[in-house]
């Protein structure tokens, strides 16, 4: 899958490359049930350092990735965090 970045997704800091880490290595990535952000798709996971990081991507008409945001997890996804590291056997 080829992943591009936009320039939010570097607003908090970090950098693609760590983006792209998790994108990669997040088992069970979380679509959207909410009819208006369809496309939006949550990557979370640490980083190649063991940072955990929330990242969140657009599905491309190619197959592509549109990472469109990407931070230090936030508080409001400590739980799906715990499911996600659970699915990766963590």
């Amino acid at each position: 899958m080829v992943v591009q970045f936009s320039r939010s997704a570097a607003r908090h800091g970090i950098a693609p490359d760590r983006s792209r880490f998790v994108v990669e290595h997040c088992p069970c990535p979380l679509y959207s049930s909410n009819p208006v952000e369809v496309d939006l798709i949550v990557f979370l996971g640490p980083d190649a350092h063991g940072v955990p990081l929330e990242v969140i991507g657009v599905e491309l008409a190619d197959g592509g990735l549109l990472v469109i945001h990407a931070m230090r997890l936030r508080a409001s996804y400590r739980d799906a965090y715990a499911e996600v590291m659970r699915c990766h056997g963590l």
